[in-house]
């Protein structure tokens, strides 16, 4: 086969790579659980109209990427001997971890009353 003609054919296989490549998917699927409650992380309560609240917590490929994007590691008192690393954002109202055996996981949360940040995990 002529070179001439191989180029194209190679150009347009290698054309929905390219095109992948340039235009990622807008949103992943990701491993996540939520927890709808009133009152506090510690002390929960049964929502009302006026104090409703949502905490996420993600983990996997999807934490890791977090993780990666919020450093450096900071000191926390929860973790500090653990071999786990700890970073947060927003007050740590984002907090995210990697254990000692890389498993990464975050967390965070919302009021749904107000829509403010809040934090998502606890000590």
């Amino acid at each position: 086969m002529n070179i001439q003609r191989l180029l194209p054919m190679l150009f347009l296989l290698a054309l929905p790579m390219t095109l992948a490549a340039e235009d990622p998917e807008p949103y992943k699927k990701a491993t996540a659980s939520y927890w709808i409650y009133g009152g506090g992380l510690g002390d929960p309560i049964a929502t009302t109209s006026n104090d409703k609240k949502i905490a996420f917590s993600i983990e996997g490929d999807a934490a890791k990427k977090i993780f990666d994007a919020i450093g450096p590691d900071k000191k926390d008192e929860c973790t500090t001997g653990s071999g786990t690393r700890f970073r947060s954002r927003d007050n740590e109202n984002i907090t995210c971890t990697r254990n000692k055996e890389n498993q990464y996981r975050c967390s965070f949360g919302f009021d749904l009353v107000t829509g403010k940040s809040i934090d998502g995990s606890m000590c």
